[in-house]
């Protein structure tokens, strides 16, 4: 399917949008992941520390650890949130119109086009 240059460029945005939410959903997921086998590790390999208790209390490293990464994964889902709602939302909204007022949202729904199937620069099928 050949595509006009604006068809072009509507594409592109979508493909660039599409993109970075997805950059940004690998990064947070791994970063949570990270927190979570890092500890389970901990546990694994090094239990004295995990279970080194704090004073005379009955709370170890491995509690505060784990309240930690509880924590940690709160803020990463808040952060993910904020952004979706005030930037990648809005952002889908506009590349989707753009899509649509240049005809190939359909296609694209349809699988007669797929957005990953046209180079950046070239408004023709890539083979």
């Amino acid at each position: 399917m050949k595509l006009s240059e604006n068809q072009s460029k509507s594409l592109a945005k979508f493909r660039n949008f599409v993109s970075f939410r997805n950059k940004i959903s690998l990064a947070l997921t791994i970063f949570v992941l990270v927190l979570y086998y890092s500890f389970v590790l901990g546990v694994g390999l090094f239990p004295d520390i995990i279970g080194y208790r704090l004073g005379p209390s009955s709370i170890t490293l491995g509690i505060i650890a784990g309240v930690f990464i509880i924590a940690s994964c709160i803020v990463v889902t808040g952060l993910y949130t904020f952004l979706a709602n005030n930037y990648l939302d809005k952002e889908q909204k506009e590349a989707l119109k753009d899509l649509q007022e240049n005809s190939i949202l359909d296609p694209l729904k349809n699988g007669e086009l797929h957005y990953k199937d046209y180079g950046a620069t070239s408004n023709t099928k890539k083979e």
